[in-house]
């Protein structure tokens, strides 16, 4: 418990100071996860060191989980981040730097399109859903959006599909470099139900990403960004932002035309006065 509040303060007290070494700004929703070493910290969160990012890269300047990919864009100079001495209060899991692994990639675009983000070789061919966008799949029971975009095999959230080289969900692996990687092989319907979504943006503000309805008004705190809120209960982040109620990051809340955090659906107040109700009666 005690090295826990020192990685705590540790955290909190360094928040702003690295920021002033440059890069991107931390999304201040990410602080919960910043020295624990506990790889879950999410991409654009700060970190002390690769340890706390679950895609295992924490870019410099100032330290910054970030795709591997994209660890030298706006402004980053590259995995490898060290963080100061916050590491000696995380030496757990330091010892097993999650950052090694990746290199073993299951496979290549070598088809096109953009490239894969090595931490999530993992997830690759097991058909169990868990493979994150931008991590490389065999068919679209791998993705957690339900989408296997081609040419290579990409895990993508629906609305972006056809972006950055991307030809469309759908894709599935003509050979496998897994052994009993053939039966997720099978799934790609899966990738339909999206099309039915919750609601519309009609208000404005970005397309919601379809992928999400099953989290939608169930106050669960799943909800990925970009996929529609009801309440700020409904996202992982913490933010549902207006106009129409979509999931996002705290840094981007007025960006794409959201109006900031705080939206609330009617359709949400109705439910809890229904709520209200019953037990009055």
């Amino acid at each position: 418990m005690k090295s826990f509040s020192v990685v705590s303060l540790l955290a909190f007290a360094t928040y702003v100071a690295a920021q002033a070494n440059g890069g991107p700004p931390f999304d201040p929703a990410g602080t919960g996860n910043v020295g624990n070493g506990a790889g879950k910290q999410f991409i654009g969160g700060q970190c002390l060191s690769a340890a706390d990012c679950g895609s295992g890269c924490c870019a410099g300047p100032s330290g910054i989980c970030s795709g591997v990919g994209a660890q030298t864009q706006a402004g980053k100079t590259g995995c490898g981040f060290g963080g100061g001495g916050a590491p000696a209060a995380a030496a757990p899991p330091a010892a097993a730097p999650p950052a090694a692994a990746p290199p073993a990639a299951a496979g290549t675009n070598s088809a096109g399109g953009p490239p894969f983000d090595p931490a999530g070789v993992p997830n690759v061919g097991n058909g169990a859903g868990k493979q994150f966008i931008g991590g490389q799949c065999l068919s679209a029971a791998d993705c957690g959006s339900g989408c296997c975009a081609g040419p290579s095999g990409i895990c993508s959230g629906v609305g972006a599909q056809t972006q950055a080289g991307k030809t469309g969900c759908g894709f599935v692996s003509g050979s496998s470099s897994l052994t009993g990687a053939a039966p997720p092989a099978a799934a790609p319907p899966a990738a339909a139900p999206p099309a039915a979504a919750a609601g519309t943006n009609a208000a404005g503000g970005p397309p919601f990403d379809p992928a999400g309805v099953p989290n939608v008004g169930n106050g669960a705190g799943k909800q990925f960004i970009g996929g529609q809120c009801l309440s700020a209960a409904d996202c992982g982040s913490g933010c549902c932002a207006g106009p129409s109620g979509i999931c996002s990051g705290v840094g981007a809340q007025t960006q794409a035309g959201k109006t900031g955090c705080g939206f609330v659906s009617k359709r949400f107040v109705s439910r809890k006065r229904a709520a209200i109700a019953d037990l009055l009666e």
